[in-house]
């Protein structure tokens, strides 16, 4: 057994030494019937004597369990708070990781910020047009290739009506 649990120590009375009284005649004769066999006055006796130990049995076993019931949950309070403990202190320490990957993850987002407004700086100084330049320019072409289709069209038609 380990030292780690409870332990249950039964610390009430004593059973206790029963002294043999010499039998009386008279209680000899009460307690015979003369085959050998108890009367009814050792019978009852012998009933009240056992009735009682078995009262006294039950009342010892309430006893135990009652101070063991104290000491087992005195084990678990004790438990639970350690329990609480280290969980708190895994919990605190995973949200120190995750505050740092965030802070690392925002220092590396800023950090890329800066890198590309500093090429597009350096690309607008050469003359290189910008992302949205091109995409602006794009847009202009698609309209001019639409004008130029319904110009198109319309000089078609223009040409087929005599």
């Amino acid at each position: 057994m380990s030292d780690s649990g409870p332990t249950i120590t039964i610390t009430r009375g004593k059973r206790p030494e029963q002294a043999n009284p010499k039998p009386s005649a008279s209680s000899a004769r009460s307690r015979s019937l003369g085959w050998g066999l108890p009367g009814p006055g050792a019978v009852a006796s012998g009933l009240v004597r056992g009735a009682r130990a078995a009262w006294w049995a039950g009342l010892g076993v309430v006893g135990a369990v009652q101070d063991a019931g104290t000491q087992v949950f005195d084990a678990l309070v004790e438990e639970g708070r350690s329990w609480e403990r280290a969980r708190r202190e895994r919990t605190e320490a995973t949200a120190r990781r995750v505050r740092r990957a965030t802070d690392e993850a925002d220092a590396i987002r800023a950090s890329d910020e800066r890198v590309q407004a500093d090429v597009n700086d350096i690309l607008r100084r050469m003359g290189v047009p910008s992302r949205d330049d091109v995409a602006e320019l794009r847009e202009r072409v698609d309209a001019l290739g639409a004008r130029i289709e319904a110009l198109a069209r319309s000089i078609e038609e223009a040409d087929s009506q005599p």
